[in-house]
């Protein structure tokens, strides 16, 4: 998240749009390939499909690490990097959700949504981790860091690898040739997603979130940053400020992901959710005004505390409300709303950025966003949920 942009935007010195470009190629693979990852984890081993997947991670970091060392990196062989690592990710994330509700303890929804808390408390802090570290790209150099990468996805294997996970669900096997039980089993899942009260309005929403707060996050934000930098200043410095920058965004999510695990049930996630997501458009709309670089890093750590809520609440309504044979393919539509907005964010605030500036740019997805909110909260049930103490459901 930190040397990605710093790469395209400091060492390659690529314009507005080509960094919009980039992004988008990060993101793309996975929203066209992430049904097909949901499809394979339901059908496959997600253990198994984890550990294939971060060892081709190892390799593909390492690569990259080699590239920036020997001063061979190009555009075009960045942009193979990111549609690599989409792929990659395209059927890591859904092996990995569905993965986790085969560990958690007890296996009901609310361990479930327990367990999913206590996995994003875990990423919230491993990124605030890799934040500090990024701030020090003065000092290491990108390169090793980029190298230091492919020996965490290392270790990461090796923790796929000790995992015991409980035998999942048995599913029925369709007739007809690969391609049409492919088909058959995506469809399924797209129709349990719509039917589902709750798992619907939430797949909305993190569209909105995939269109409003990736590409702004991946974009326009970095863009913010680096315009606080005169053209002289040290490169470097702007791979720190973008660490430093984007830390307190994930400071924040960490925090209030470890609310949620100390204080566990949350009655009414509804209601949380939808004012977790309104309070991202706000702060969006407030990155408009130009202030001091202290004062951004404390809009971002206000957006982190809500991003954290709703990361993990969306997430974990999702694996609560989902059948247990059809949890990797609905996870892997939430994703796709989540991830698929992200490349058209990136290209058209990408193109913003160029015509009109970031600051006017992202008054945009702001308001987009609270948009959806106000729509989802005045046309969906969602606002009524209430979660008893035990896991039922209550009227409002």
């Amino acid at each position: 998240m930190v040397l990605f942009p710093y790469l395209v935007r400091v060492v390659l010195h690529e314009n507005e749009v080509r960094f919009g470009l980039a992004q988008m190629c990060l993101q793309l693979p996975t929203t066209l390939l992430i049904l097909v990852g949901g499809f394979v984890a339901d059908r496959g081993s997600p253990r198994g499909i984890v550990v294939a997947a971060y060892g081709l991670c190892i390799l593909t970091f390492l690569a990259l690490g080699l590239l920036v060392v020997s001063d061979h990196l190009t555009y075009g062989l960045i942009i193979g990097y990111a549609l690599t690592v989409g792929a990659i990710g395209a059927f890591a994330m859904p092996a990995r959700d569905s993965l986790l509700s085969l560990v958690a303890p007890g296996g009901d929804g609310a361990s479930v949504q327990k367990a999913v808390s206590y996995a994003a408390l875990a990423q919230f802090a491993a990124q605030i981790i890799g934040m500090i570290l990024a701030t020090a790209a003065p000092v290491i150099g990108v390169g090793p860091m980029l190298l230091g990468l492919s020996g965490l996805m290392a270790a990461a294997t090796l923790a796929a690898l000790a995992l015991r996970p409980r035998p999942p669900a048995p599913n029925s096997r369709a007739d007809g040739n690969l391609l049409r039980r492919m088909a058959s089993d995506i469809g399924g899942g797209m129709k349990a997603a719509a039917a589902s009260p709750v798992i619907a309005p939430v797949v909305i929403c993190a569209t909105a979130m995939g269109v409003c707060f990736m590409g702004s996050f991946f974009v326009l934000l970095p863009l913010i940053v680096q315009s606080y930098f005169a053209d002289t200043a040290e490169p470097t410095r702007i791979a720190s400020a973008l660490a430093l920058f984007s830390l307190c965004f994930w400071s924040g999510s960490m925090i209030s992901a470890l609310l949620l695990v100390r204080f566990g049930h949350v009655r009414r996630k509804g209601v949380v959710y939808l004012l977790s997501l309104a309070s991202g458009g706000l702060v969006l709309i407030a990155c408009a005004v130009t202030v001091p670089f202290p004062a951004l890093c404390g809009l971002n750590f206000v957006w982190g505390l809500g991003g954290g809520v709703a990361m993990t609440l969306g997430r974990g309504l999702v694996q609560q409300y989902s059948t247990p044979e059809t949890r990797g393919r609905v996870l892997s539509i939430f994703t796709l709303g989540l991830m698929g907005g992200g490349p058209a964010g990136a290209v058209t605030y990408g193109f913003m950025a160029r015509a009109i500036g970031p600051h006017l740019s992202i008054i945009f997805p702001g308001a987009l966003m609270l948009a959806v909110v106000a729509g989802v909260w005045f046309l969906s049930p969602l606002r009524r949920l209430n979660e008893e103490a035990d896991g039922g459901l209550a009227a409002s």
